[in-house]
């Protein structure tokens, strides 16, 4: 028995084919983590992001961070070859999975590290006046970028987060500040 099938159902079979592909190309792995100087957040270990780190120079405990409760590694900037570093942070949750990596670097680098990171991810928030304070937040998934330049100081931060870690940071911060304007109000 011979079928034959109609220029409508080829279409349609041609069309689900294109979908299912550029469905399945779009598709990011299940635990795929943002990646920054060689290590995934929300997947790289302790003990990998010491490997790595020792080999290209001095790694030094920091304690504990207090918004995730977990471990932190210090690692001075010259280990890296990025110009303007002065200093990484690593940091950790409870179980050693990584959450943050924090970058200290020197502040005239500003406009060229936005630059990378706008033509990278998402930008959420900018703002970059003429005089003051210059700050701008981009996402990726599960995870924030932020690159935070005071007015006035020579170095600025380059911050790359979890979603969970960024919002215990920011209830950590919003929380201390109520708590010293408490005390302030207590004190007169």
């Amino acid at each position: 028995m011979r079928t034959f099938s109609s220029p409508f159902q080829k279409w349609l079979s041609l069309l689900s084919f294109f979908i299912a592909f550029v469905l399945s190309s779009l598709a990011l792995p299940a635990h795929a983590g943002l990646k920054v100087l060689g290590v995934e957040i929300g997947v790289s270990t302790l003990e990998q992001v010491r490997k790595q780190a020792a080999a290209s120079g001095a790694v030094k405990n920091g304690g504990t961070n207090t918004w995730s409760e977990g471990p932190t590694l210090e690692v001075p900037g010259s280990s890296y070859e990025i110009q303007g570093l002065n200093s990484v942070l690593y940091i950790f949750t409870p179980d050693e999975k990584l959450t943050a990596v924090v970058m200290t670097m020197q502040n005239h680098r500003f406009d060229e590290v936005f630059d990378v990171l706008a033509g990278k991810y998402k930008m959420v928030k900018k703002e970059r006046p003429f005089v003051g304070n210059n700050f701008a937040k981009f996402s990726a998934p599960d995870s924030i970028i932020e690159l935070d330049a005071p007015h006035l100081s020579f170095e600025m931060q380059v911050r790359y987060m979890s979603s969970g870690f960024s919002k215990a940071w920011r209830d950590g911060l919003q929380s201390q500040r109520q708590q010293k304007r408490n005390n302030d109000k207590s004190s007169f």
